[in-house]
């Protein structure tokens, strides 16, 4: 079996390692034992067994299938925001998920399923990711700032998938023997989707409405800096980087925050003259945008079973090129003017860059990962997969060995030039990748340079540089490809443990699924 389902990332057959993950459950400091979380322990034990059995007997090439649905529906009005959290099912686990895709879609007077133009659908963001054995209430995911999830025991394991409008034309692919696996009987994934409407929006409007800029109902009449209630959204405002913050870059400070994520919530609207609610509503041209759209997002998992040279993926802390190596970044920040907008896009002084230093694994959290576990601070790890998000106005994401200046990954955007589905003028199409095969062996510790570089002929607000980077555990002596006794022993002592728990197995009662939908499978789709 691979050797990563012996780590904390899928195995969690330690007790130290499943109480630091797991909060409600007993451990060796705690007086409290009650024998409901013991079997609560015991039956992740049972999962990660049956998890190393699975691939075990899976270890011959395996068919590799594809699964397409539909998020729930997001029917929003001209202008508005929808930014809220989905339940995604999958095929129960274990699986192993080698390419996640996704886009807006909609549906057609017949009720087909259609892709949804970027200029009418603004696909801003989508991060999904694994809760695991974690489940917290309701009331506190709607709590969780967007792209930081507060609930870090659910994402701690870096598992998933992000990506914004370029996801259409960027699917995340894994070369074999790699992929992202779930647990055994895991059958849904969490997803942040964050999509803003912009149908019928003329060009200034709509473009003004991708920045998401503050509006009348987050900001002080009598002076325009964002209200308390919006600041509090954002958990910690020291997380930039000393550049950005010697710049006096806006997004950094509460008195200076004038568009972004903060002012983006679902149901918000982008632009005031689109909110019936506000003083600046403009009812004719709201009208003329016409009535309320429905959107979803389709997502397409392309998967196996679980094989024995499976080797399992996680995501690294790094990268956001607003953070540096002591914190962890802000997500998002702002371009200032550099030059007149009719200035050519060669002039190197039109270029706003930011260039930062920062650990491939440490403390970074900009796809929810979280931060990093002390024991996992300074080991070996593969790289094998690199891809940078940028917003509209980004010309480059770099990722360099700062050890010794070799560029790792250099991640360009592909801007479409017309107006079919896939070639949207002015809207990043697609971002290109770096796989590594074989994959590069690091060390979490190793520093990178990071820049992410933007075309200053205008202001921007709210942009993002990041890197999402997929690595693997090292393959430890007797692991993946021959079990050694130590592994065999383990294994049998859990098949016991896997006993005790069975009839509590027996017991769970599948979790109903109300806002996820079946898509047909459309031949040569």
């Amino acid at each position: 079996c691979s050797a990563t389902l012996w780590t904390r990332q899928h195995a969690h057959i330690h007790l130290k390692s499943l109480t630091s993950r797991h909060p409600e459950l007993p451990s060796p400091s705690r007086k409290n034992g009650s024998s409901d979380a013991l079997l609560h322990l015991l039956s992740g034990a049972a999962s990660a067994v049956v998890a190393v059995a699975s691939a075990s007997a899976s270890s011959g090439a395996a068919e590799s299938k594809t699964y397409t649905r539909l998020t729930g529906a997001m029917p929003l009005r001209p202008g508005e925001v929808s930014n809220t959290y989905h339940r995604l099912a999958i095929p129960p686990g274990p699986i192993a998920i080698t390419e996640f895709k996704a886009e807006v879609v909609e549906k057609d007077s017949d009720g087909n399923v259609v892709p949804t133009p970027l200029r009418d659908a603004y696909l801003h963001h989508h991060v999904v990711f694994s809760e695991q054995e974690s489940r917290e209430e309701e009331h506190r995911r709607r709590r969780w700032f967007p792209m930081k999830p507060r609930n870090r025991d659910a994402v701690d394991r870096g598992f998933g998938f992000g990506a914004g409008t370029e996801s259409r034309g960027t699917p995340q692919k894994f070369p074999d023997p790699y992929a992202f696996v779930t647990d055994e009987g895991e059958d849904e994934l969490m997803a942040n989707v964050h999509v803003i409407n912009t149908r019928r929006l003329s060009e200034a409007d709509a473009g003004h409405c991708l920045e998401c800029p503050c509006t009348e109902d987050d900001v002080f009449a009598s002076n325009g800096t964002i209200l308390g209630s919006v600041a509090a959204r954002r958990k910690n405002w020291g997380e930039c980087n000393l550049d950005l913050v010697h710049e006096g870059n806006d997004s950094c400070f509460p008195w200076t925050y004038k568009g972004g994520l903060l002012c983006c919530e679902h149901g918000d609207f982008c632009l005031d003259a689109y909110d019936a609610n506000s003083t600046g509503y403009n009812e004719g041209l709201a009208e003329a945008a016409g009535p309320v759209s429905t959107f979803y997002l389709r997502y397409q998992l392309t998967y196996t079973a679980l094989k024995r040279d499976t080797r399992p993926l996680f995501l690294a802390a790094c990268c956001d090129a607003s953070g540096n190596d002591t914190v962890s970044g802000n997500i998002e920040y702002d371009i200032p003017p550099l030059c007149d907008k009719d200035d050519t896009a060669e002039n190197e002084a039109c270029v706003h860059e930011v260039t930062t230093t920062q650990m491939l694994h440490g403390h970074g959290e900009s796809f929810g990962t979280g931060e990093l576990a002390k024991e996992y601070a300074d080991r070996e790890v593969d790289v094998v997969y690199m891809v940078g998000h940028l917003h509209r106005g980004g010309l480059s994401m770099m990722a360099k060995d700062a050890k010794t200046g070799e560029v790792l990954c250099e991640s360009l955007p592909s801007y479409g030039s017309g107006n079919e589905v896939g070639d949207e003028a002015g809207y990043i199409n697609g971002m290109s990748t770096c796989t590594f095969d074989p994959p590069r062996r690091m060390r979490t510790s190793d520093p990178l340079i990071i820049t992410g570089r933007y075309d200053a002929r205008k202001a921007h607000t709210g942009v993002m540089s990041l890197f999402y980077v997929a690595l693997a555990e090292v393959p430890v002596e007797g692991g993946p490809r021959g079990w050694g006794l130590a592994a065999k022993w383990w294994a049998g002592g859990l098949v016991v443990l896997a006993c005790v728990v069975a009839i509590r197995a027996k017991r769970a009662e599948h979790r109903r699924r109300t806002d996820y939908e079946a898509v047909p499978v459309v031949p040569g789709a």
